[in-house]
């Protein structure tokens, strides 16, 4: 008898400290993520990161932002089944996925002339060259080497290699931390 109750107090203690030791580590505060002030400052800037669910370049875009993804200005523009696009994407025209809108004007530096796709009304086709990045409410600024187009309804400014696009500007695409950065002003962690 006093074998058994041994044992039993013993898989009473295993129980308390696994048990314990799991609650300590899963209540445990997380520590901040290196980039939260970068997504929190997106957000206080009026940016908007417009994406899908099931959008492999979404994934990757959030990913870039590690545990800090979490306070990025994303607006969903997926239905739950993936089937439709969302009214307040519709409402601001969004074409593809990832899309960053910015409040304020963007500056692109380039020292190479962009391509630059014409509005496509839809069921026009569009030339070969913007095939694939046509719109049927912008103009498409595509930039050599940039990993994502511009897309405006208002033709920028070019000052040299410098080209300013007006406030409501959107980029399609897998943008770089560093220009998102660089257009809010925010300075990066090391």
């Amino acid at each position: 008898m006093q074998t058994k109750t041994k044992f039993i107090i013993f898989i009473v203690l295993v129980v308390l400290i696994v048990g314990g030791i799991g609650a300590y580590f899963g209540l445990k505060p997380q520590a901040p993520g290196k980039l939260d002030e970068f997504a929190k400052a997106l957000t206080d800037r009026g940016t908007k990161f417009y994406g899908a669910f099931w959008c492999t370049h979404c994934k990757a875009q959030k990913a870039e932002f590690g545990t800090s993804k979490q306070y990025l200005p994303y607006v969903e523009c997926s239905s739950k089944d993936g089937g439709e696009q969302l009214q307040i994407c519709k409402d601001n025209k969004i074409e593809g996925y990832p899309t960053w809108s910015f409040k304020d004007e963007i500056k692109i530096t380039s020292n190479s002339e962009p391509t630059i796709c014409p509005i496509v009304p839809e069921g026009e086709t569009p030339t070969s060259e913007c095939t694939y990045t046509s719109s049927k409410y912008f103009k498409v600024w595509v930039f050599p080497g940039y990993t994502f187009t511009v897309k405006s309804s208002t033709d920028p400014i070019k000052n040299g290699n410098i080209w300013t696009f007006p406030a409501g500007s959107l980029t399609s695409g897998e943008v770089p931390l560093s220009y998102l950065a660089e257009q809010i002003g925010f300075t990066l962690p090391q």
